[in-house]
């Protein structure tokens, strides 16, 4: 493995050759990140900086250096660990300002949040040189009503939209080009019987998994939202309701706060628009299908893949985003899950190591304080 170090000028300014350990984790809706272990010598400290770009000539992602740390042990061995995160990440320093309302496929909404706020906003200090919008035609989705989310960054704003969906996006780099591209993408169905491709299934009596963890919770399910519109001096909240038509101790009910969705808007000649009654519900289902995607029953296998077998190919037969068939007969589980996260762990023995998370992991501690919030 080796890697190259570029600054945000694409300009090439050498390679790492010696590397103690390498973990780079590729994510389906969300910006993935890396974490790097190398001897402290002076090539190293002096490359591995803020900023500056880790490149992998087999990967179309980039990593960007965030974080630095040093370590001297006893025996006077220093170490320089750098962590950072894919340029994905970007669309985390942008805010959506100009509030979206809109009924278009989703792919169409998310390419319209990178172009308003990161590619070629109004103001063009806010732009973000050098990404391009790739071609999301091919892909099928039906058109949704949806409204952006007041102040979101745009991160949040295209995870949230590409989960509701079950859309993959990522920020790719061609660094001979010098070009970035805000790409849109959708994983192939390699279930057992999918009927179109060879199915991908994981087992551990296939010799394709060396450890696995199997994860199913209902703590952080609901099944119905009741969501309120926007607030009006004397005239009551408009509230529509969502959900699985569950009843008695099935039915887990959450409300969401979706005031921040305007019943009328200002079009381009600065002209009043206001939205019809039920358009305007329309707008509320869907904000309250959305958040609604979060509260689910988690159901995740998390496996350690043996990269030896000969069965199954890396990024050939299974890759991020597919959705595969994982079976432990001994546990009596059965699922068709995607692969929404893959660790790649390069160390000298063995040299690969895959640790992929199949289906949704449970919610992180973050990640719950925002959906309370919300």
């Amino acid at each position: 493995m080796i890697l190259d170090v570029y600054d945000s000028d694409f300009t090439r300014l050498g390679l790492i050759e010696s590397i103690s350990s390498l973990i780079w984790t590729r994510r389906y809706w969300s910006a993935g990140g890396f974490k790097l272990l190398v001897p402290a010598t002076t090539k190293h400290l002096e490359l591995l900086t803020k900023n500056r770009w880790v490149v992998r000539q087999d990967d179309s992602e980039v990593g960007e250096i965030r974080y630095i740390d040093i370590k001297r042990d006893r025996q006077g061995m220093e170490t320089l660990e750098v962590q950072g995160r894919f340029l994905s990440a970007w669309l985390g320093k942008r805010l959506v300002l100009n509030q979206i309302i809109t009924t278009a496929k989703t792919q169409d909404i998310l390419v319209r949040l990178a172009a308003e706020n990161v590619v070629s906003p109004t103001d063009s200090a806010r732009a973000i040189h050098g990404i391009h919008l790739s071609d999301v035609s091919a892909i099928q989705r039906d058109p949704i009503s949806y409204t952006s989310e007041y102040m979101a960054t745009v991160l949040d704003a295209c995870e949230s939209a590409a989960k509701a969906s079950k859309l993959g996006f990522r920020i790719t780099t061609d660094v001979s080009h010098k070009k970035h591209y805000f790409d849109v993408f959708v994983g192939r169905d390699l279930t057992e019987g999918n009927g179109l491709y060879r199915p991908c299934i994981f087992a551990p009596d296939s010799d394709n998994i060396l450890s696995q963890e199997f994860t199913n919770s209902i703590e952080n399910l609901r099944t119905s939202a009741y969501v309120a519109g926007e607030e009006a001096d004397g005239v009551p909240r408009r509230v529509v309701e969502v959900g699985e038509p569950a009843a008695g101790l099935k039915r887990h009910e959450v409300f969401i706060d979706a005031g921040d969705i305007p019943q009328s808007y200002l079009d381009e000649q600065a002209q009043e628009v206001v939205i019809a009654p039920n358009e305007y519900g329309d707008m509320l289902a869907q904000r309250g299908e959305s958040e609604l995607s979060h509260y689910t029953e988690s159901l995740s296998f998390r496996s350690k893949v043996n990269t030896g077998s000969k069965g199954l190919v890396y990024k050939r037969d299974y890759d991020i985003g597919d959705r595969v068939t994982c079976i432990n007969r001994d546990w009596m589980v059965k699922i068709d899950v995607r692969i929404t996260e893959i660790a790649e762990i390069y160390q000298s023995n063995p040299p690969l190591t895959l640790d992929i998370t199949f289906g949704e992991s449970l919610p992180t501690l973050l990640e719950t304080i925002r959906q309370v919030r919300k």
